[in-house]
């Protein structure tokens, strides 16, 4: 597969801003709106010459980048009692992340092949986990393997987690410990669950006390490092995915009923990626930092993203009051977000700058400033007033910000043209 093509694409020179969006035939309907494309590039599609198709294609993308470079990033802990995180992020480089994807894909296919899990219509695999490294290798390797991903996630409560387990055919779900009593628990409800595997390293008394819980459950509790070894000595090639072949089915949080899933292909997900990757204006040596839920759409695509053009992502410790700290730390160029964080970095923005005498007035003299040329030339940069007023907010999320997006609900006009011109870089909703 041609890596080049699957960079990031940038807009052209001379767009057409008056058609950025053209109808799209046969989509209008009595009563609603049609739906709507991207007017500036052509339609693409899976048939569009080079375009990725599947998700194991872009795992290849990332890995030709080199497979030293570095990938997934977490800060360790280095204290329990009180907990206390390192102040630098250790780095995976993609080459591990291949290696580990080889060994977690090879030893899930051996237990499928042998009937101790699996049985449904679809070889699914739960995943019940914050955001951190082992969430993206262990999905890298069900993509790899032709397994179907399931994510839990802790808004859903227990009766939905019952039910997603039962309804998605689950038998094996990779759980940090924390959630390996809620599933033991939910047990008698869900008999066919048979394999949980553990992405937490236990100690010796928890591993011991979890083994006999499950074992009187008729479940398996394994820790991932096993189930790698395991794979290591069992090893079987990945499976070349199709577009149509299904890779994913997320549920919703069911507010009304039950959670409802929506199956996704590897076309899907690849389609979507190649699309975002056309004018998102991607940095160069992007690094992303993950804190919004990858049990959800929007963070998946932009981690697909980066992972497309050899990226690197650092996870956040998984306490938001850290988040600053992780951002500082990490000094991520690319910053996904939700109004819900971004109105609060525009809350506490105004609040420290727009305050009484000298301070307050070249704050409010900063910002008139960079909206007029915002507003008159597209450029949110400014020689001046970036290095004498603003650079203590960029600083705030690592100082190396070059792109924000903002998804999940709208965001005021105001507060994305106040982020374009604090942090002097580009803002998109979408």
């Amino acid at each position: 597969m041609p890596v080049v093509s699957s960079r990031a694409i940038p807009w052209p020179e001379n767009a057409p801003y008056d058609k950025q969006s053209v109808q799209v035939p046969g989509t209008k309907r009595p009563g609603q709106t049609a739906h709507y494309r991207n007017g500036i590039w052509g339609l693409i599609g899976l048939h569009t010459p080079n375009a990725v198709k599947t998700l194991d294609e872009i795992f290849d993308s990332g890995l030709s980048g080199g497979r030293d470079r570095p990938f997934l990033g977490a800060r360790p802990v280095v204290s329990t009692n009180p907990l206390k995180y390192a102040d630098h992020y250790v780095w995976q480089t993609y080459g591990d992340v291949d290696i580990r994807r080889r060994h977690v894909g090879s030893a899930l296919s051996s237990l499928f092949a042998k009937g101790e899990v699996g049985g449904g219509e679809l070889n699914t695999v739960g995943i019940w986990s914050a955001n951190r490294p082992e969430w993206q290798i262990i999905d890298i390797a069900l993509q790899s393997y032709d397994k179907v991903s399931v994510s839990l996630y802790d808004t859903l409560g227990k009766d939905s987690v019952e039910y997603i387990i039962n309804h998605a055919h689950l038998t094996v779900i990779f759980s940090t410990a924390d959630h390996i009593p809620t599933l033991l628990k939910l047990a008698p409800n869900v008999p066919i669950l048979k394999l949980i595997v553990c992405i937490d390293d236990l100690t010796p008394e928890a591993r011991k006390i979890l083994t006999e819980w499950g074992a009187a459950q008729n479940i398996k509790i394994q820790q991932l490092r096993d189930l790698e070894a395991y794979g290591k000595t069992n090893l079987v090639e990945p499976t070349r995915a199709r577009p149509e072949t299904i890779v994913s089915i997320c549920y919703t949080s069911g507010t009304t009923n039950n959670p409802k899933g929506v199956v996704l292909t590897h076309g899907n997900f690849s389609l979507a990626t190649q699309s975002n990757l056309h004018g998102l204006q991607l940095p160069e040596e992007a690094t992303l930092l993950s804190y919004l839920p990858l049990a959800h759409i929007y963070e998946r695509v932009c981690e697909l993203c980066v992972i497309t053009v050899s990226g690197k992502i650092g996870y956040f410790t998984g306490d938001p009051l850290r988040l600053l700290e992780d951002a500082q730390l990490l000094k991520p160029n690319f910053f996904p977000s939700v109004p819900r964080v971004l109105n609060r970095v525009y809350q506490a923005a105004m609040a420290g700058g727009n305050v009484p005498g000298l301070k307050g007035n070249l704050f409010r003299q900063a910002i008139k400033t960079k909206l007029d040329k915002l507003h008159a030339t597209g450029d949110p940069t400014h020689f001046f007033w970036d290095k004498l007023v603003f650079r203590k907010i960029q600083a705030v999320l690592g100082g190396q910000i070059q792109l924000i997006t903002s998804g999940s609900a709208p965001i005021s006009p105001d507060v994305m043209d106040f982020l374009k011109i604090a942090f002097a870089c580009d803002v998109t909703e979408g």
